[in-house]
């Protein structure tokens, strides 16, 4: 039933491609890693991982909308944000939230991801540890005593944001990433 009610959401909330649906997958399963979670003192809850779920996506859309030479960057980078709202809405339903509600939270989610896009972006455009810190501090710790784990993760982040620039763009528009965003590398060369 679930597969079948997956599939009907899928078909009916997105005009996505192939390759979002990949870029999306791979997202989804770095944020899914627990040793994140235990590492960098990230609630594992439904809000820590849909907020650890935002920075990863966060990068991986940064990093489509740099695209010069290839307009397709930043229409990839929606169709991976459709996908993840697609995604959202289905995983509202399948925990039970009502029908008459699902929308009012997905919207309330994606203003909090776009929220998130631009300050993690702004403090990677600016290369400014700092102001990332301070977001991560904001929005992944809810501005609780995060006993600096935070300055750890911006560091990480910083690491896989690098990498991405790294990444050739006719990879990422294919729907591949490779090497894979690294959120737990800290002897990164």
């Amino acid at each position: 039933m679930l597969e079948w009610l997956r599939k009907k959401v899928l078909d009916w909330s997105r005009p996505s491609s192939v390759e979002a649906e990949s870029l999306y997958r791979q997202v989804a399963e770095t944020a899914r890693i627990p040793q994140i979670y235990s590492k960098y003192a990230i609630a594992d809850s439904f809000d820590g991982r849909f907020d650890t779920l935002c920075l990863i996506a966060t990068l991986l859309v940064r990093r489509l909308t740099k695209m010069t030479e290839d307009s397709n960057g930043k229409q990839r980078a929606q169709e991976l944000i459709d996908t993840m709202f697609a995604d959202m809405d289905l995983s509202l339903h399948e925990i039970g939230v009502s029908e008459n509600k699902v929308g009012k939270k997905v919207k309330v989610m994606a203003t909090a991801f776009m929220g998130r896009v631009k300050a993690y972006g702004a403090a990677l455009d600016a290369g400014n540890k700092d102001m990332l810190i301070a977001a991560l501090q904001r929005n992944l710790y809810r501005d609780a005593n995060d006993m600096g784990k935070a300055t750890l993760l911006a560091d990480q982040v910083l690491r896989a944001a690098s990498d991405l620039d790294d990444q050739k763009d006719a990879d990422l528009l294919a729907g591949t990433i490779a090497p894979p965003i690294n959120m737990l590398d800290h002897d990164h060369a």
